[in-house]
């Protein structure tokens, strides 16, 4: 009897969670990086702890705009990758800069590389992100 009354219990209890977790929502991860959208930086390039593009695995952010490195080749954070971009990136590639605002893929320093990126970004006039951070495109932007 009290057998019974434990298992019917317990069913009870798996199917009240059940249907409590079937309005939960599901979590997205759209580039696959093990950071959740709402909580990513830059949500349609990797730089989480299980999708890293190049050493972007912590949601590297130089200049706290709210959009990881990987998807900001906006320096100056003027609301677009341009010209203007571009030659800041190649002066701090000229010094080898540890600049994290120039080192979009999180090796160390400003390089080859991250000027080759920024050109294609600037002739694309690429905008920085997506982020999923309501703060994103405010410096600084801090993740709650």
């Amino acid at each position: 009897m009290v057998r019974n009354l434990t298992v019917l219990g317990c069913a009870a209890l798996l199917a009240l969670g059940l249907s409590f977790g079937s309005f939960a929502g599901s979590i997205t991860d759209g580039d696959g990086d093990g950071v959740p959208d709402q909580y990513d930086n830059c949500q349609t390039t990797a730089n989480g702890p299980t999708g890293v593009t190049g050493a972007c695995n912590g949601q590297e952010d130089g200049d706290l705009d709210g959009y990881g490195n990987p998807c900001d080749y906006d320096a100056n954070n003027d609301g677009a990758t341009g010209l203007d971009d571009l030659s800041d990136t190649i002066d701090n590639v000229a010094i080898t800069s540890t600049n994290p605002v120039y080192d979009f893929n999180c090796d160390g320093a400003a390089g080859l590389d991250d000027l080759s990126d920024t050109i294609d970004n600037a002739a694309a006039t690429t905008l920085p992100g997506p982020s999923g951070l309501a703060c994103a495109g405010t410096s600084p932007c801090v993740a709650q």
